[in-house]
């Protein structure tokens, strides 16, 4: 074994004093810019340098084959050699790898929510998700490569950040980056109740129900909380669900019977209108017809609607299951079960039609009985 003279290893150390990078070799080869230390060898080892998981991830455009001790790595805290290769850093654990990161795939926003997506990757056998860069507090979402997110803002940029894991590690993180859709505007009732609207298709719709206890005119409503009164009553007539303004009425709004929707003086905010019957046709022939257009609009998720509401409120519309005053008995029925919505459109004496949507499936119901004095939402759909 050849021993270093005392003048050869003072060079070496000007060397790394001056251009804080060293290479040994046989070639007279430069250091790759991302190492302090390149060495090429077929029949020497080395020590590599110790350094935490941050620190590790703070290198500077990292070559392929980079290798340190990473002294945190493992999923139990403690350390393993890692080498970086294709875009990641792996630990080197007898054959153990952590997965690559997660592959970006199309997200889906509306006016007020993203569905995240991305594409899996081999050897994972989770996943965690957060809003910031940390993954020791990301959250857990398992095997599934998608989450849905509710109640954001419109026209607004939101990052997400996806990691997948395994045994023997986590990846780099993958980084989402969505904008919601554009915000439509507001609209003002007498009562002074601010929708906010969206517009789908050649229709601008409100994205909340009615809350409105006066006619367009100044006129009020009848509140009727009696289940006899309100079963026999034929004139226009508007309640919250159980008598209980406090509970439900900013989430769902009123309901309102028949004679209410149809009276002259308005029960909408100026140039705006109960849709008839062909402008809700209008709407879900534009989602695709009424076999699966409930499900683009339906707000998503289970804080208002139950498992399994199939939905994606791709329309933006945000349907919420605002139940029903039954027109027999008075009786409440239906929260947080299915949505009941009036149109203007008369058939006969006593019916009217109405649309239905409920968290069983992905459907538009269509409908006319002899319902004019039940109670149920309104949407309002601009001039």
């Amino acid at each position: 074994m050849k021993k270093i003279s005392l003048f050869t290893l003072l060079l070496l150390i000007k060397g790394s004093l001056l251009f804080s990078q060293v290479a040994i070799n046989v070639d007279g080869s430069s250091p790759n810019n991302s190492a302090l230390l390149d060495v090429k060898s077929n029949n020497k080892g080395f020590l590599p340098p110790r350094m935490t998981r941050a620190e590790m991830n703070a290198i500077p455009n990292p070559a392929d084959g980079l290798i340190v001790f990473c002294t945190d790595c493992r999923m139990d805290g403690k350390g393993v050699l890692s080498t970086f290769m294709n875009g990641n850093w792996n630990s080197l654990n007898f054959n153990c790898f952590p997965p690559s990161a997660p592959v970006m795939a199309t997200n889906t926003p509306s006016t007020s929510s993203i569905i995240w997506d991305w594409k899996g990757v081999p050897y994972a056998t989770g996943y965690k998700g957060n809003t910031t860069n940390d993954y020791s507090t990301a959250m857990e979402l398992d095997t599934v490569t998608t989450k849905t997110e509710t109640g954001l803002a419109c026209n607004t940029t939101y990052t997400r950040y996806v990691w997948a894991y395994n045994g023997c590690g986590y990846s780099q993180p993958l980084t989402l980056t969505q904008t919601t859709l554009a915000c439509d505007g507001t609209v003002t009732d007498i009562d002074g109740n601010v929708y906010h609207t969206v517009t789908i298709g050649t229709q601008t719709w409100m994205v909340e129900n009615l809350k409105t206890t006066k006619y367009c005119n100044g006129n009020p409503i009848t509140n009727v909380t009696d289940n006899a009164n309100w079963a026999a009553f034929s004139m226009g007539a508007y309640c919250w669900y159980n008598n209980d303004a406090a509970t439900y009425k900013e989430t769902y709004g009123a309901l309102y019977n028949w004679y209410a929707v149809a009276d002259g003086r308005n029960i909408a905010p100026a140039g705006w209108h109960v849709p008839s019957d062909a402008e809700w046709t209008t709407l879900t022939d534009f989602l695709g017809g009424q076999t699966g257009a409930g499900g683009k609009l339906k707000q998503t998720g289970t804080i208002y609607w139950p498992d399994p509401n199939a939905s994606t409120n791709s329309s933006g519309f945000t349907a919420l299951p605002g139940g029903y005053r039954d027109y027999g008995d008075g009786t409440f029925n239906g929260i947080v079960n299915s949505s009941y919505f009036w149109s203007n459109t008369a058939v006969g004496p006593g019916d009217a039609w109405y649309r239905t949507l409920y968290y069983t499936d992905a459907n538009v119901g269509r409908y006319y009985r002899s319902v004019k004095p039940r109670g149920m939402s309104v949407r309002c759909v601009k001039d």
